[in-house]
């Protein structure tokens, strides 16, 4: 992908720091900041729910000009999706609502180095099996199976 899922993530952090919104890396990137790394073409940050207009527009102003209709998903969780298309591929940006039933998972964040300076908040290992666990996705189970055996 010519889209540098790195950069750009930093790119959006920066603008949500910018604005002083709070956010948590989950998914596919959090598992690689966990020890179990896996091919992704996407980012996804947990937001607070009062934030998440707020959060769209950093997203945007990070280059992800074209917004989704919300969605929801059977186990109630919440999402916003921005995108952005360049020289035909897509990289998306899901920003999961951080409502009540996803507390603990919010409540576990911490603050991870990467290289050059730059940081991210991701959710603690626990709550990431815990959240993906909730979701139930045959994807999302096989991500636990691949946490778990690191601790084989």
């Amino acid at each position: 992908m010519s889209l540098d899922l790195l950069d750009s993530l930093f790119a959006v952090v920066a603008e949500l720091e910018r604005d002083g919104i709070e956010h948590a890396l989950v998914g596919g990137l959090a598992l690689a900041v966990h020890g179990a790394p896996r091919a992704t073409t996407d980012i996804d940050l947990l937001v607070p729910a009062a934030d998440i207009d707020r959060a769209i527009v950093a997203v945007k102003r990070a280059g992800f000009p074209f917004e989704a209709l919300p969605l929801e998903f059977r186990d109630g969780m919440r999402l916003r999706r921005v995108s952005r298309i360049e020289s035909g591929e897509t990289l998306t940006v899901d920003l999961i609502l951080a409502d009540p039933p996803l507390a603990p998972v919010w409540d576990s964040r911490q603050l991870y180095e990467a290289d050059e300076g730059r940081r991210v908040w991701v959710v603690g290992r626990d709550a990431l099996i815990a959240m993906k666990l909730q979701a139930g996705r045959a994807q999302d189970l096989a991500d636990v199976e691949r946490l778990k055996e690191l601790d084989r």
